[in-house]
């Protein structure tokens, strides 16, 4: 059987519930674009000065983590200078934590748009993007062992020191990526714009930190001096 309309079954009162409740709805639409209005930057009316003034700082930020970066590496100079093959992989240790830290700022930054997390949910966000990110460090971690296996220029402690680091390094990025993300929102910063640059800055130095700690460790190095 068809269904009326609610103004015919109901007559006057039904016409006058359903012209209060379309009322209702686009106020709804009109408040949330309100607030859209608000919170958000309209893009197409920011100029190249605006875009500009809004991220120098943060890459200003990001040049200073390079810079204490180069600080770290001049530390272990000794350790590099009787074990040059470490230095093959710092740039894999620094872009692999910049690159897993930013997909982590990324999957949370959208997890926030659609309301699937609030910054509510540090605990719980930090935790499963940090186990993950241990997870995709161990995978390749593995495969840079076995490079080292069959690669007479890699020696198999230095292949186990890189594999050690790197999920160790994904752990860190993938969870201060995820704080840093939560953190910005919750202090009303834009966490597209803040998130990577800081957590590239922490994570270069101290990825570096990790993995020349670790690979001392592994060849044996007591007291700054090398074991051969």
């Amino acid at each position: 059987m068809t269904q009326l309309p609610l103004s015919i079954q109901h007559g006057p009162r039904g016409r006058q519930s359903e012209t209060k409740h379309t009322k209702l709805s686009t106020h709804n639409v009109h408040s949330s674009h309100d607030l859209d209005e608000i919170d958000e930057p309209d893009y197409s009316r920011e100029g190249i000065l605006d875009i500009a003034r809004g991220r120098t700082g943060w890459l200003v930020i990001f040049c200073i983590g390079l810079l204490l970066a180069a600080v770290v590496v001049e530390q272990f100079e000794d350790v590099l200078e009787h074990h040059v093959e470490l230095s093959f992989f710092v740039p894999l240790i620094m872009g692999h934590g910049g690159n897993t830290g930013s997909q982590s700022v990324t999957t949370v930054i959208r997890a926030l748009a659609l309301k699937q997390v609030s910054n509510r949910d540090v605990l719980r966000v930090c935790l499963k993007e940090a186990g993950a990110g241990c997870m995709m460090g161990s995978i390749l971690g593995l495969c840079i062992l076995a490079f080292s296996w069959v690669w007479s220029g890699i020696s198999l402690q230095v292949g186990a020191a890189v594999a050690i680091a790197l999920p160790l390094v994904s752990l860190w990025a993938n969870g201060l990526g995820a704080l840093l993300t939560l953190l910005a929102d919750r202090l009303k910063f834009d966490p597209a714009v803040t998130s990577v640059p800081f957590m590239t800055t922490i994570v270069d130095s101290t990825g570096l930190v990790i993995y020349f700690y670790i690979a001392k460790w592994m060849l044996g190095i007591h007291s700054g001096e090398p074991v051969h």
